[in-house]
């Protein structure tokens, strides 16, 4: 079995992270990871429905805004190359600790910006905190579940969901009462007080193959590289990214909602039942197909769920306003779409030892997510030039493109023939 094949690297130290913890650990750290990913996500998506305000207070337009949100993307998905070199410095929880505590100081000071520039600063300390959760906490649930991660994976992402379907309620209705700067305060707290509570848990993964001394600079570029030479990582990583749907705030939504509006003529209430239906849809699904992946062939699962991926986007590409075959399409969409992230963490983590997986989760962000802002500005050009069914049907394209990469995975799980 050669290096690019194998789920345990040559020259890798090894640790047996899941035996050592106690149930109560698991479920600390089970729920704990939960919490702050639903509090990230909240964080993120309650901004769409308070940018109207502060863009009004603060002065600026959708150029500015389309800055700061670029802004926003390069600092959040870049920040996670670098987390699995400071695992060699830090524990885990603290690094996630730090991570949140950092998007609450970021949150903080939005509430407190008088200008678009101090605004633009804010929301950038908020993204470098924000950028510690998706890797760390992937790396942490491996670690404590290795029998069970594609559950575990999976439902880390379905309570996410909970915080994205509740950000807009909320922040729509406080905005009732209060203005746009106490609702950035209250959610600050929020993220100080689950920095606080990483910050007391006593984590005893990662201790056992820390290097000490001037070895750990030189232990992490070493599992950098063997990450880079595993064909199963990059492969994974390469799905995650040719894919349009499925990571947070992905263009799709962006441009579904503009379509039901402008092109079915749907109210925007309507609208917002749709998009609430495509949530739930996202907060089941990966618990289904992840729960799958721990009983048969993460491959075949994963394969299964791009495939019904492409047929559901081209199924909604034609999709006329028919209220029930709408909402219908609208919830299989949430569940196969957002199931690709759940399986392809858990492939990554069976493809690499327990010492390169915070470096391997920390590149698979990086190279799975790089992809967003240009599949936005992609999908922009064509809804503009050639229309939602064209777009779409590209968008049904990539998913099957990823079934073709999928063909150069080896199932870590399976021995690998001679």
């Amino acid at each position: 079995m050669n290096d690019a094949h194998s789920p345990l690297t040559a020259g890798a130290l090894t640790i047996e992270e899941g035996p050592l913890a106690t149930p109560g650990e698991r479920t600390a750290v089970l729920w704990l990871t939960n919490f702050s990913h639903a509090m990230n996500h909240f964080q993120n998506h309650m901004l769409p429905v308070l940018y109207p305000a502060i863009m009004a207070e603060l002065g600026f337009g959708y150029a500015q805004l389309g800055v700061l949100t670029a802004i926003r993307d390069l600092l959040g998905n870049g920040g996670q190359v670098i987390y699995g070199f400071l695992t060699a410095f830090f524990r885990r929880t603290h690094l996630l600790g730090f991570g949140s505590i950092i998007l609450g100081i970021g949150t903080l000071l939005s509430s407190l910006s008088r200008s678009y520039t101090g605004f633009v600063g804010a929301r950038a300390v908020a993204a470098a905190g924000s950028s510690a959760q998706n890797p760390v906490s992937a790396s942490l649930l491996s670690g404590y579940f290795p029998h069970r991660r594609g559950t575990m994976l999976a439902l880390n992402r379905s309570v996410a969901g909970v915080g994205s379907i509740l950000a807009p309620l909320v922040a729509g209705l406080l905005l009732l009462v209060t203005g746009w700067r106490q609702i950035f305060f209250l959610a600050s707290l929020g993220s100080l007080a689950m920095g606080l509570a990483y910050f007391s848990f006593w984590n005893r993964l990662g201790t056992g193959n820390v290097p000490s001394g001037g070895k750990k600079l030189a232990a992490s570029k070493a599992s950098y590289l063997r990450v880079l030479r595993n064909r199963n990582m990059i492969m994974v990583s390469l799905v995650m990214m040719v894919g349009v749907g499925g990571r947070s705030g992905s263009a799709d939504v962006v441009y579904m909602g503009t379509h039901f509006v402008h092109d079915l003529g749907l109210s925007a209430a309507l609208v917002g039942v749709a998009v609430a239906v495509q949530q739930f849809g996202g907060m089941v699904g990966p618990l289904g197909f992840g729960w799958l992946s721990d009983r048969l062939s993460r491959k075949g699962v994963l394969q299964a769920s791009l495939f019904l991926s492409a047929l559901v986007t081209l199924w909604l590409a034609f999709l006329e306003a028919y209220l029930p075959l709408l909402f219908l399409n609208m919830l299989i969409y949430g569940m196969v779409i957002n199931s690709r992230v759940a399986i392809t963490q858990a492939l990554v983590a069976d493809s690499l030892s327990d010492a390169d997986r915070d470096a391997a989760f920390s590149m698979y962000y990086f190279i799975g997510f790089a992809s967003a802002p240009v599949w936005a500005l992609l999908s922009g050009f064509l809804m503009q030039a050639l229309g939602f069914s064209v777009t779409f049907s590209v968008w049904a394209v990539s998913y099957l493109i990823g079934v073709a990469l999928m063909l150069f995975v080896v199932d870590p799980r399976r021995p690998a023939r001679p």
